[in-house]
Formats: C-alpha cells, structure tokens, sequence
C-alpha cells in the first residue's frame, strides 16, 4: 500500500487524453480528516476534495476509514466496482454507517449528467488517479472480468475487514443427545471440544464475499482405502473446483484469485486472505492436476508471482512453520514434475529475487518422486 503525497508528474496531452477517456468518481460529504484510497494509493481527505478523475476502464477497489478525535482510525470499509470509459459514478457519506454508499436521490442519472456538463468546473476539486502505480495494480488484476465483479462482491456492495455476525438459534445447531449418541457421550464431545459450547455464528445476509466453494482435499465420504491417495494427490477435489468454473468461464478461477487477494491486500478482508490460502492449499497438491490443467497452472504461477511479495509481515518468513510458504514448495515440486519446469524456475528466480524465498533441493526431498531421466 502506497501513500504518497507528493505530485505526480505526467506529460500535458496524456493528462488530456486520459481525462477525455478515464471514468470519474465523485464522493460527497465525506468529513476532512477521512482516510480514503483507491486501489494501492491513500489519501487523507482535505476540504477540497470531492472525488478521483482519470481512472481507467477497469476494476477499481475504493475504501474510507473514519477518524476519531484523538486521531485513532476505523477499519476500512470499501466496495469494489468496474469502472467503464468516462463512466461517472458518485457515492456520498453515510453517517450513521461510516461509510460510502450509493448517492440517494431521485434522478440519479440527471445528477450524472448534470456532473458531466460541469466537469471543467469540477476539475479543481477532483485529483487525479495515480498513474504511479497502475502498472502494478493490472499485475494484480489483469484478468478480473465485470462479471467476476458482480459475483463475487457481497450482496449488498459493502467490503468490512470482517463479516458481520448474527447468532443463529439454537434450533439451528442441535446440541446434546443427537442421533445415535448418548448424553455421555454428547458430554464428553462437549469437554474435548470447547467450540461445541460456544455461540453458533452465521454471517449477515448479503455481507460476505461470495466466492466459490473450495471442496475438502479428501471427500468425506471416501472409504478408507482412498483416503491416503486424495491426501497424497488431491486430483479428485481439484477437478471439482475447475469443474465448477468450466460453464461460466474457463479462467473463472484465475480472475477470483486475484480479486479475493485484492479484497485482503486492499479492504483488509480476513474471510478473503482465509479463501485464497485455501485455494492455494488445494491448487499445491496435486501433481495430476498440474499435467491435466497446464495452461491454468502457469496462469496461476504468473499470478502468484505478482500476488507473494505482498503478502503480510507473518507470512514472509520462510519457514516450515508458515504454511503458504509450504503450499508454495509443495506447488514447485508440482510443477516440475507436471512437466511445467519453465513455470517453477520463474516463479522461484522471482520469489528469491523479491522476497528472500530460496528452495535448497527443492528435489531432493524424496527421491522416489522425482523425475526419471533417460539417456538415448
């Protein structure tokens, strides 16, 4: 996350054509002192400002955080929304939420061309996109479509750092003597897991991001011969997940990695950091898949590659103990094997590059596993 607030330097004709071509938004009565920003830039709000000019077509995420008196700061709250050429959009403050929300009013298309036709007088008071870092940013969203967007975002539009959770009664999540169970032995599923006596939460409708499901590495229902090999290769929950995005669109999951990262990277979202580590835990541990799924997985190590480096200070180091750095090894000796070499010895000159992440025989591990090498 940048915040920079020096000036951006850009030649005059590309400033003209960018704001000829670029979408707008603008915002109203958001209090001076507000944090806001728009994808990896921050700002804090002064008197003047009134919203973001030249940004290009394309999925932006746009988050507030409210300030107290004492200069203490709320946890962000934002939306994400795919911008189109010169599309205008306009959010105003929500007092009693802390929030953006839609602009309430009764013509609200009125009100848009109203904008337009005033946007030379408007000029002074909206900043310009930062175009420092648009690079980086379609790196990290390059492949999320509109349609990916509307699914994937909650229901009602809004992005908190956490869900909101309401409990649910206890008609909902039976306790006690269940079917087939005794009350000894209800007591004593209670004493071993504390979790049982606890509040069953649900997340509030229309609250949450709605991302695909990530199927369980070994089925529940697998008999006990099978379970070892679904630990050892996942094909069968892997087939699943990319079985569930073949219909909408082949690249479907490729563009949900990305904009689940960017929900965590930007909007702070911890359910979305949770979704896409499972992801990875899934998509590391399957040598079938990577030979099956060849173009997915180099999509996938291109995206991680830009993903990883921003990953937080917890998950840097590379340890055993750091599970995405584990899923990561797991994935390269993956790739090797599933006949992506040229994929695994970019993704690993870039982490060591950028990151410090060195992979000391990679493998070596187990002899068994690795690949044969015939001499004709």
């Amino acid at each position: 996350m940048n915040k920079d607030n020096s000036s951006m330097q850009m030649d005059p004709d590309l400033a003209l054509r960018l704001l000829a071509d670029g979408a707008v938004l603008v915002i109203a009565g958001v209090p001076v002192g507000t944090e806001f920003g728009v994808d990896l830039c921050a700002y804090t709000i002064g008197p003047d400002f009134r919203g973001i000019k030249m940004i290009p077509p394309g999925v932006h995420y746009v988050w507030c955080a409210s300030r107290g008196p004492y200069g203490d700061t709320a946890p962000r709250v934002g939306f994400v929304h795919y911008f189109h050429q010169n599309e205008i959009l306009v959010r105003e403050w929500d007092n009693e939420l802390e929030e953006l929300r839609p602009r309430q009013t009764a013509e609200p298309e009125l009100e848009r061309e109203r904008i337009r036709k005033n946007l030379t007088q408007l000029e002074r008071v909206l900043a310009p996109y930062d175009y420092r870092y648009v690079c980086k940013w379609k790196d990290l969203t390059g492949s999320v479509s509109e349609s990916c967007v509307a699914r994937c975002r909650p229901k009602r539009g809004t992005i908190r750092t956490n869900i909101e959770l309401q409990s649910c009664p206890d008609a909902e999540r039976p306790r006690g003597s269940a079917s087939g169970i005794s009350k000894r032995q209800a007591a004593a599923k209670l004493l071993l897991d504390e979790s049982e006596m606890l509040p069953n939460l649900k997340p509030v409708d229309g609250t949450a991001p709605r991302f695909c499901a990530v199927p369980a590495r070994v089925p529940q229902d697998a008999p006990p011969a099978d379970i070892s090999r679904h630990a050892i290769d996942c094909i069968a929950a892997v087939n699943k997940l990319f079985d569930s995005f073949t219909n909408e669109n082949p690249d479907g999951l490729i563009e949900e990695l990305q904009l689940a990262f960017v929900f965590f990277l930007v909007g702070y979202s911890v359910e979305s950091l949770d979704h896409w580590r499972k992801l990875l835990a899934l998509l590391a541990h399957s040598e079938t898949a990577v030979s099956k799924h060849k173009l997915a997985y180099m999509k996938y190590s291109e995206v991680l590659a830009h993903q990883l480096p921003h990953l937080p200070e917890e998950l840097m180091t590379p340890s055993p103990h750091n599970t995405v750095y584990k899923d990561v090894r797991e994935l390269l000796v993956n790739l090797y094997a599933g006949g992506l070499m040229v994929s695994a010895e970019r993704l690993m000159k870039r982490l060591g590059k950028q990151m410090g992440w060195h992979f000391e025989g990679l493998l070596d591990e187990d002899p068994e596993d690795q690949p044969v090498v015939i001499e004709i």
